[in-house]
This record gives structure tokens, sequence and C-alpha cells, in this order.
């Protein structure tokens, strides 16, 4: 019924706004509205329909961006998630870990792939991390540090000190890196090592072997040498040989926690061959230097005056 009503009262509009159109004419210009209450009125609903036309279409571009952002998104976060996951750890860029072994301390560090690394006092290494890569990466920035070297075949170990790379398998050695020191010095105790600069290739040492470094010249040295026995070493023996007075003073301090000063400069570059052992009393090693350069010394606390 209702339909029918709604059907009637559409073809009565129609039939007025057609007998309206007939009584219009063309030559006459044209008048909508009968009065200027009309013709407002009239604007008003038509800019009322227009607004909310624009508002849908609005909402309707608004919802569109909203959908095409969301896709976006959840694609960036399917590769970010897949590449999460199947990415593998850089070679090229590893961070580095910090060991140091302050005045009387003796360090002792076990790494990743079990091998076992002894810092004497002042010395200095960084370790890669992760640890196990491509190769097993340390770096020996100062001081002397003795290698114990888990064997594998499938990681070579690499030792960066100074200019001069040591690469092993799996063995015992000591490197020697001491910036006081004119020569950076390997020594093999078992196993092989192989030498080498970013240029060159320096040697392969056998057991009991040492090869010196020069910093300054870059000229090598090798040789046949005991001197450096393990057992030795790990109690706290050491063997200065041809050094300065100003690097024993600094090895010295470090080993016995002291402060060693010169009352003169010109002391320091005096050459000196000296061995001691970390047990013995410091006043005994400092008169070998009494009788070798008649040097004499004063003692406060941890202070050393030569």
């Amino acid at each position: 019924m209702a339909k029918k009503d709604i059907f009637a009262e559409r073809q009565k509009i129609e039939q007025y706004a057609q007998a309206w159109f007939d009584r219009t004419d063309d030559r006459v210009p044209f008048q909508a509205f009968s009065d200027q209450h009309e013709k407002i009125s009239t604007g008003a609903e038509m800019l009322d329909v227009i607004r909310r036309k624009i508002k849908v279409q609005k909402r309707y571009r608004l919802w569109r961006n909203v959908a095409a952002a969301a896709v976006v998104l959840m694609i960036a976060g399917i590769f970010g998630y897949r590449a999460y996951f199947t990415a593998k750890p850089s070679l090229a860029d590893p961070t580095w870990v910090t060991y140091i072994a302050g005045k009387g301390e003796f360090k002792r560090i076990i790494l990743p792939d079990s091998s076992i690394v002894h810092l004497r006092p002042g010395a200095k290494l960084v370790i890669a991390k992760p640890f196990i890569q491509k190769n097993r990466q340390v770096k020996l920035e100062q001081g002397e540090v003795y290698f114990e070297v888990s064997h594998d075949p499938l990681h070579p170990f690499l030792v960066n000190a100074g200019k001069i790379t040591t690469t092993v398998l799996g063995t015992k050695f000591i490197i020697n890196n001491d910036p006081l020191f004119a020569d950076i010095k390997v020594a093999l105790l078992s196993g092989k090592v192989a030498v080498s600069t970013a240029n060159a290739k320096l040697g392969i040492l056998s057991p009991n072997q040492q090869l010196s470094f020069n910093r300054s010249d870059e000229t090598v040295k090798l040789q046949n040498s005991t001197a450096y026995q393990a057992e030795n070493w790990l109690k706290g023996e050491y063997l200065l040989e041809d050094v300065s007075l100003k690097s024993f003073a600094k090895t010295f301090g470090d080993v016995f926690s002291m402060e060693v000063r010169f009352a003169q400069k010109a002391l320091e570059d005096l050459p000196i061959s000296i061995q001691f052992s970390l047990t013995d009393n410091p006043k005994t090693i400092l008169d070998q230097l009494r009788l070798i350069h008649g040097i004499h010394y004063q003692i406060k606390d941890k202070e050393v005056v030569l």
C-alpha cells in the first residue's frame, strides 16, 4: 500500500513539472524562483547536499589511503621478518670486546672455541664478537700474551699485532707487542704458525723458533730460541734482551705494581739485557741495574726513582 502511495506522489510531481515547463517561454529570461526567499532557501539546500557528497568522498579516500598504507606495512613486515631470520652475521664488521691486564695482574681468558689466552700485566687484547666466523680473530694491541689455541682447521685463528698477522690452526705460541720494544716478537712452542704482513709472507715457524719484526724498517729476523718455555712463562719469568731502560722500567712497573720515574731523561735510552722473575725481590732486580750501569735508585712506597 505504501509503495502505491509513493508511486502516485511521484507521478503527481512529474505532472506539475511538465506543466511548468510547457508554460515557460524560451524567449523570456528564465526565472526559476518565485521570490528571493525561495532562491536563497533552495541554494542552501543544494549546498548542503554538495557538502554531504564531498564529505562521503573524502571519507572514502581516507579509508582507501589507510588500507593502502596497511598493505604496504604488512608487506614490509613480512620481508623484514624473513630477512631477520635468514640473514647471516656480517663477516666484515664484527664488534670487539676488550680485555686488559692491569698492573700486577696476570689474566687468564677462555675463548668461545675453548682456546686459552694468558695476559701478562700491561697487555691489551681485543676479541671479535661473534668470535667464530670465517676466521677466529683477535688483536693484540699491546703487551705480551701466551696463546693455547684449540685445533680447528675450518676456522683459522688470526692474531693481529701491529703490522703483522700470525695465522694458526691450533698450537701454542707467545707474541710480544710492547710498544716500547723495537721489535714485535712471535715465539712458537709447539705446532706451526705463519707470520705475514698485508703485503708479504714473513715466515713459517717451527717449534722453538722466534720471529722478530722491526717496527721502523720492517726487517725480519728468524732464529732458533729455547728461551721461551711455557712453564717458565706462566710462572712469571722475564727475559729482556737489548731493550731500553725505559722499556725495562715499564715492564718492571707493570709486574710489581710500581711507578718508575727517571731523575735524568738521558737514562731512558740506556740499553740493558736482564732476566728476572715475579717471585724476585724488586730491590734485587734494581741492584742489577746498579751493577750494570752504576744507576742508583730510591724506593718510596710504590714509586721508584732512578
